[in-house]
């Protein structure tokens, strides 16, 4: 018996189920995989600013909520 959730993941890997070819799908996996990572590394990106020092927190968190730190935890 299938895992609705575990379909759903395998549904989201690939755009189709008909293909030519076992290696059109895999090829299709694959650039599907290749785009995600891509996607997650740019996320990941934003975690770095606010992470880089006290001066880099600060401007995020002065843009983030429009006051600083201490304005708003005080």
């Amino acid at each position: 018996m299938s895992n609705c959730y575990d379909h759903s993941i395998k549904k989201d890997m690939m755009d189709s189920y008909c293909w030519n070819s076992k290696e059109e799908a895999k090829a299709n996996v694959l650039q599907n995989y290749k785009e995600l990572r891509q996607w997650y590394e740019k996320e990941c990106e934003k975690y770095k600013r606010p992470l880089g020092g006290d001066e880099s927190f600060d401007q995020w968190y002065l843009e983030y909520t429009g006051g600083t730190w201490e304005e708003n935890n005080e």
